[in-house]
């Protein structure tokens, strides 16, 4: 009797041993993950001269939106009780025929991204710049440049989402200087783009002057969320920002 009882105690014991180090490599390699991606460089590639050839003014102001109130010039005076910012009409009938070419796919063979491309402007709840409901598609902000146009040409998507998974822009932190992208037009044309540098900037501290501007050499400007994820927030207090300049314009053919 007191034999078995003996030999209980060492299994239980043997058994808290087993637990207590399963919990410990678990906590060891969360630590671990964290410090690999608190030490992850922050910038890849000349991204000091990205900014300057979008002419990043030397003391710009930031917000926590992804729109610049200033950015986008209005058309005509806003009727009574539409929002304050000032947008350019986003319908077909109201472009010209060379407006009416719009991105509608872009692929990045380096991080494995075949998505559609839709067309977005501000959501008015937040005024932030809107971005798809969902994991699979990428917004282009159809209020600034286009894809090859002067200045940048915003192109934003998830990096995850709750319920959905992982999003397009999931990898985009991977993206590095030379890796290609070949955006996609509804004319059948594509135009091929080559990543010149990554970066991540704080929340607070985005230049919304250089990624949502309107002059400067074509520059294409792909956003995400990165950084820490507050659960308490449930947000993201940084962004990753990779830009890429063009390459050369290819007929349609295969995909990457």
């Amino acid at each position: 009797m007191r034999s078995s009882r003996v030999l209980y105690y060492l299994l239980m014991t043997r058994r808290l041993l087993v637990l207590i180090f399963v919990v410990s490599l678990v906590a060891l390699l969360g630590v671990t993950v964290s410090i690999l991606r608190d030490t992850e460089p922050a910038d890849v590639g000349d991204v000091a001269s990205v900014e300057a050839s979008l002419g990043r003014p030397e003391s710009s102001t930031t917000s926590t939106s992804l729109f610049p109130s200033t950015q986008a010039p209005p058309v005509e005076a806003p009727e009574p009780g539409s929002p304050e910012v000032p947008v350019w009409s986003g319908l077909l009938a109201d472009a010209g025929p060379e407006e009416s070419v719009f991105p509608v796919a872009l692929r990045m063979a380096s991080i494995e991204v075949d998505a559609p491309v839709i067309a977005t402007g501000i959501d008015s709840a937040s005024g932030q710049m809107a971005v798809p409901g969902n994991v699979s598609e990428v917004a282009w902000y159809q209020f600034g440049p286009r894809p090859g146009e002067s200045g940048s040409a915003v192109l934003a998507a998830h990096v995850d989402l709750a319920g959905q998974g992982p999003g397009v822009f999931f990898r985009l932190r991977e993206l590095a200087p030379g890796d290609i992208i070949e955006v996609e037009f509804s004319d059948g044309s594509a135009q091929v783009f080559r990543i010149e540098a990554r970066t991540t900037y704080n929340k607070d501290e985005l230049p919304l002057d250089t990624i949502f501007a309107r002059e400067g050499l074509p520059v294409l400007t792909l956003i995400t969320c990165g950084g820490n994820f507050s659960e308490s927030s449930r947000r993201y207090d940084s962004n990753v920002v990779a830009y890429a300049v063009p390459v050369q314009i290819q007929e349609p053919g295969p995909r990457l």
